[in-house]
């Protein structure tokens, strides 16, 4: 029973995993029927989807196989805090380059706002892990459930379903997380609190 739970925690670990979050992110922008959607064209979209995806996703992974071929990781899920410094440091380029590679395109500002805020974010795990190991998982997962909430509000579309599933998905995450003894639940609430107060004061920041 044990390793049965074990394997399904691993396996919702990878599933939502916080590499695939900001992808994730900009689809489900483009899915709703707001002037988000509108304003960018079809191939404009899928361009855009692609560049977050390779340079967030599959960039940070690759980078991640390379430090474990090397030795300077020895679990690609990062579970050791010191382990965590050149793949957050490397991400938090990626993070930022794609942000600011958006900025040279005309776009409605929720995609810039959301992509800052992951970029913010990966910037502040980086800084935090130096000192605690707070979970990257909730961390982007908050940030997500951040996203769908002021995107509610502020541009009027309804997006209930989609924020109860994104609170499940977070609480069913935390729980594989703490299963697997990769964080503490004070790690995983943190990360959460964290990744959704950000995207939300930030982009109450911007708009006001």
């Amino acid at each position: 029973m044990t390793r049965t739970l074990d394997t399904i925690a691993r396996g919702i670990s990878a599933l939502f995993h916080p590499l695939i979050i900001p992808t994730l992110g900009i689809f489900i922008l483009f899915q709703l029927n707001t002037y988000v959607s509108f304003s960018v064209s079809p191939e404009a979209r899928r361009f855009i989807i692609v560049m977050v995806f390779v340079n967030t996703a599959l960039a940070p992974v690759l980078a991640i196989l390379v430090l474990k071929r090397l030795g300077y990781i020895s679990d690609l899920m990062l579970d050791d805090r010191g382990e965590r410094i050149l793949p957050l440091l490397f991400s938090a380029v990626m993070f930022f380059m794609t942000y600011y590679l958006l900025r040279q395109l005309t776009l409605p500002s929720m995609i810039y706002f959301y992509v800052m805020g992951a970029s913010l974010l990966v910037l502040l795990t980086l800084l935090i892990s130096f000192a605690w190991k707070i979970s990257i998982h909730m961390i982007s997962l908050g940030g997500l459930t951040g996203l769908l909430v002021v995107t509610s509000i502020l541009v009027n579309v309804d997006v209930s379903l989609l924020i109860i599933a994104a609170f499940l998905v977070s609480g069913l995450t935390a729980a594989a997380r703490i299963h697997l003894r990769a964080h503490s639940p004070s790690q995983a609430y943190a990360g959460y609190l964290l990744g959704l107060s950000v995207m939300w004061l930030l982009f109450v920041y911007l708009l006001v």
